[in-house]
Order: structure tokens, then C-alpha cells, then sequence
């Protein structure tokens, strides 16, 4: 999570100032015999006012359309619409932009939004289902203190064992934590747990590996290619947003004494929220995509190019994809199948975009737009690539439920599916909805050879609008024939600032985590759901061993 607060500047939507305001014309008939009418001063008048109208929409229009989409009146009720047009004014006089003519009187700007918001955003009860799970969790928590504080979990990450490119070893394996407030990397061991025994009483610790400053994700990776575990390291730089140079990238690896070393790889940058490690020009040296998420005046896509050619020397040239703000997940694949390394992102902030980024195989990247909401309010905070569908594709399963930035819960905030169809942009399916949803990942959880989905929400604790019924803080929803069935698995503890997914004691069966962004108490800082499945399993259980 990386409190986005976005900016909202002006604009309007479809619905127009003066509907209703023209008059028919009015002939008059003598006999058989047609006069022509005389003008009509009123018809005149109002033909005037809906010309003025349409062109003051336009102008706004053209305005804000010219940096993001066009916000709607229905994304804030009538009485916040002051303070967020007072703030896209202030902000388009502080970015200095000349080029763009903005609509005034600012009263009038205000006036529009106001008389076509509602009064309050309304949103309706989730359906859940009441046939019962075919699958069951129960969870463990774990606390963990570092000098008597709770940390502030941004990242849960799971790391299994493997003898793949990027080798790690049954005592390395386990779940990975970014303390994102006080720059804390913790490793929780699962490797010894993973036997496939019940797990409810085995206590599981965290163990400091390093402190940085605010980091907000870890990549596993073998960047030196010593056939030992790195890790990278996404650095904000703060924990409150801001635009600033702090943010930075740092290589975690290990020396011949097999002590942690870290260095600096990129610094000077905004807030760092993402890297993803992967050889993107074919010369068989591990490359750096960097989502630079930033604020409101910094911000980027940035592609480290690996030019190392003493291993103890790392040497990288910056180059930026793109130069707008707000980037989070990076996700790589072959988007256009021509054999070369792509990567998928999304761009929140005031964009609210999928991305994808072409490569030539050069590591020359050409940005592609994947889908777009259209208005800068939309929440966009997560993507991830699943073949939702079976058809053999990567599709994109999306999330949009970020309120860190007005603090409203937005009817559309929800879990959705972006369907590839062979063309952009992707076609639009929502899945359900969900105040605050922060993650949302695919898995099979109940073993029946389809891919339910498991997420989690995150809110700030203040509301303006609350509801008068409890909010999901978890949900699995169910595959049942291609159909989702939704089951709340918690409620109301809305602080879930991660989540992943994975085989934690290798019973089978798939677990997940969910991390805590503010914990509500020191006796729970991570959580371990355990999938039952296995355990009402025993025949199955018994095979996997």
C-alpha cells in the first residue's frame, strides 16, 4: 500500500446544464396555408443559454482531458465537491502549465458538479451465498515486535523452496515481510513446517534479515547469478506521501562469509513502490523495472539497464519507459507472443490505467494500453495475470478499492476481471463488489481443478461515508461452475495491507496470508490461514507424503 492520494481536477460528465431549457418551434397554420413563425425572443434565449452551457462543459472537458480522464459528478456527493475543486484549481496553478485555458468563473465549475452529484454515495449489501464453502481456513496469528512495536506489514511475500534460475533452499524458504513504516525486512522459516503435519501449534517467528528505510515490496532474485538467494528491495523513501528524491532501489546479497550486504542500486527517485527482476534485453544479465510511484510531481516507469561487468561492481544506466506517476505491481510476460519479455502495471494516481509495455527484445520498451476507467477517481491498486478463463490466455484479474485519497468508500470500488480477447483494450467483467479491497489472487483452494478467488481490503480509519452493515475485510469467492460464490471469511478488520498465497506446510492444499498495514493489537501482526481441505482429507493427505 502506498497511500496514494490521488488528486481529483476538474471536469464533468455526460448530463448537460441546461436540459429542458429549449423550446419547440411553433408554426402557424391558416387554411392550407403555412405562415412562417416569427422569431421567438424566449426561444432565442434559450438557445443561447444551452450554446453557453455545452461550450462551458466542453471547455471543461478539454481541460482536464488534456492530462487524465474526465471526472464524474457521481464519484463525490454534493458537499465534498468544494474542496475538490478548490484543489484542482490549486493544483493546475502550482504545476505551472501554461497551454491549457481553464474554465471560469470557479463558482460556476463548482455549481455544475454540485447540481449533478448525489447527496450521499450509496452502496448496496454484498450477496452472499448461504450454500456452505466446500472448503474451510482456520487461522493463526502471529505478533511481531520489533523494540516493543507492532510492525506495519506492506508486503507479504511467499518464497518456496527451489532449485530453479533462482535457487532457494528449504531453510531459506518461508514467508517474506516489509515493515513499511520502519524500513524492517523479516523472514518467517516454513521450510522445516512444510512436511505436511498439522501446523495449529507449531509457533512460527520472524526473523530480522535488515532495516532500511520504508520499504514497500521485495523481489527475490539471483541478480549477480552466484547461484545464491538476493533480494531487491523497493524503498519509498517515507512512509507518508510526499514528493521527494529520497526513494531508492537496494541489492540485498551475500558475501563469501555469507553475511547480508546491501547496496544502493538507484537513488535520487520518488517513492519506490515496485522492482521486478528479469534478463529484458537477451544479455544473459538480470535487468530492473522500477515502478517510481511518486506523489503528485514525481513519478515514473524506469528501466535499469545491467552494464555490470565486475560482479562486486554493479553498474546500471537509468532509462524511463514512462513518465507518469503512480506505478505499482509489475507483472512480466509475453503480451504479443513474438518471443520477447513484456510487463504488465498499473498506473493509479489520476491515470487509473492497465499498462503494458512491449518489448523489442532490446529492452526497448513501447507503452500499451491494456484498459482505462475513464475517471481519475476509479481506486486502481492491483493487477494480476491468471488465464481466469481456461482459453489459454493470460487475462488480468484488477482490483480498485483505494480510498486513501478522499477517504470515501466508492460504489464501484470492486474485484474484476479483464478479459483477454486478443485485441486492446481488454474487455471489462466485474467479479464483485468491495469497499477497500487492496489485493485479490486466483488460486485453487478447494481442489477442484477451477480458480476461486481469495481477497482482502485495506482502508484508512477514518470514513465520511460509512455503512449501516459490516464490511468484508476478507472474501473467498468460490468457482462453482463459472459462477462466484461469496463467503466472508472476516469482517471489519479492515488493515489487510497484503496478501499471498501458497502450500505453507506442503500438506497439498493452498494457503494464504494476510498481513497487517495498522495492527489493532501486538498479538497480531501476520496471519496464516490454513486450508482445511487436506485435513478432511485423510486418504489424500496420507498420498501426499
Amino acid at each position: 500500500m502506498t497511500h496514494s492520494n490521488h488528486y481529483k481536477p476538474l471536469a464533468i460528465d455526460l448530463p448537460r446544464m441546461c436540459i429542458g431549457l429549449c423550446i419547440p418551434l411553433l408554426l402557424t397554420v391558416s387554411g392550407c396555408s403555412v405562415e412562417p413563425a416569427k422569431p421567438s425572443p424566449t426561444k432565442t434565449t434559450a438557445e443561447t443559454a444551452k450554446s453557453e452551457a455545452e461550450h462551458f462543459e466542453t471547455k471543461i472537458e478539454n481541460f482536464c482531458g488534456a492530462c487524465h480522464g474526465v471526472p464524474r459528478p457521481s464519484s463525490f456527493p454534493k458537499d465534498a465537491w468544494a474542496e475538490e475543486v478548490n484543489q484542482g484549481f490549486r493544483l493546475f496553478l502550482n504545476s505551472g502549465r501554461t497551454d491549457l485555458d481553464p474554465p471560469t468563473p470557479q463558482g460556476a465549475v463548482l455549481e455544475y458538479y454540485q447540481d449533478n452529484a448525489p447527496e450521499t454515495l450509496v452502496l448496496e449489501r454484498p450477496q452472499h451465498s448461504d450454500t456452505p464453502m466446500s472448503v474451510s481456513f482456520h487461522r493463526q496469528d502471529i505478533p511481531i515486535l520489533i523494540d516493543d512495536a507492532a510492525v506495519s506489514v506492506a508486503t507479504v511475500r511467499w518464497l518456496p523452496e527451489s532449485s530453479g534460475e533462482v535457487k532457494v533452499t528449504k531453510k531459506e524458504a518461508g514467508i517474506l515481510l516489509c515493515d513499511m513504516a520502519r524500513g524492517h525486512l523479516m523472514h518467517i522459516p516454513m521450510g522445516s513446517k512444510m512436511d505436511g503435519s498439522t501446523t495449529d501449534h507449531v509457533q512460527l517467528d520472524a526473523k530480522l534479515l535488515e532495516t532500511f528505510h520504508n520499504i514497500a515490496s521485495v523481489e527475490p532474485t539471483d541478480l549477480d547469478r552466484d547461484s545464491k538467494l538476493d533480494y531487491l528491495l523497493a524503498d519509498l523513501g517515507s512512509y507518508a506521501p510526499s514528493d521527494h528524491s529520497k526513494g531508492k532501489v537496494y541489492w540485498l546479497h551475500q558475501n563469501s562469509d555469507g553475511e547480508w550486504v546491501k547496496q544502493i542500486l538507484l537513488h535520487r527517485v520518488g517513492r519506490v513502490a515496485f522492482v521486478k527482476a528479469a534478463d529484458f534485453d537477451g544479455d544473459q544479465k538480470t535487468d530492473i523495472v522500477v515502478s517510481e510511484f511518486g506523489w503528485r510531481k514525481t513519478g515514473s516507469v524506469i528501466f535499469l539497464r545491467n552494464q555490470t561487468t565486475d560482479p562486486d561492481k554493479p553498474k546500471f544506466a537509468k532509462e524511463t519507459i514512462d513518465e507518469r506517476s503512480g506505478a505499482i505491481q509489475i507483472h512480466t510476460c509475453d503480451l504479443n507472443n513474438d518471443g520477447h519479455l513484456d510487463f504488465v502495471t498499473v498506473l493509479s494516481q489520476e491515470h487509473e490505467l492497465v499498462m503494458g509495455y512491449l518489448n523489442d527484445g532490446k529492452g526497448h520498451f513501447k507503452p500499451q494500453l491494456i484498459w482505462a476507467a475513464d475517471f481519475p477517481s476509479y481506486g486502481s491498486n492491483g493487477v494480476e495475470l491468471v488465464d481466469l478463463d481456461d482459453d489459454g490466455d493470460l487475462d488480468i484479474l484488477y482490483t480498485n478499492g483505494d480510498a486513501f485519497d478522499d477517504n470515501f468508500l466508492k460504489p464501484y470500488f470492486a474485484i474484476q476481471w479483464l478479459e483477454n480477447r486478443g485485441t486492446y483494450p481488454y474487455t471489462h467483467h466485474p467479479i464483485a463488489t468491495m469497499p477497500g479491497v487492496h489485493r485479490a489472487l486466483p488460486a485453487d483452494f478447494d481442489g477442484d481443478g477451477d480458480l476461486d478467488i481469495i481477497a482482502c481490503a485495506l482502508l484508512p480509519t477514518l470514513i465520511k461515508n460509512r455503512t449501516d452493515f459490516s464490511l468484508d475485510s476478507v472474501v473467498f469467492l468460490e468457482n462453482v461452475e463459472g459462477q462466484y460464490m461469496r463467503h466472508s471469511l472476516e469482517k471489519e478488520t479492515l488493515n489487510h495491507g497484503s496478501l499471498d498465497v501458497g502450500d505453507f506446510d506442503g500438506d497439498g492444499d493452498l494457503d494464504f496470508a494476510t498481513g497487517e498495514f495498522w495492527p489493532l493489537s501486538k498479538e497480531r501482526s501476520v496471519s496464516i490461514w490454513w486450508n482445511d481441505l487436506q485435513a478432511k482429507q485423510p486418504h489424500a493427505q496420507e498420498a501426499s507424503k
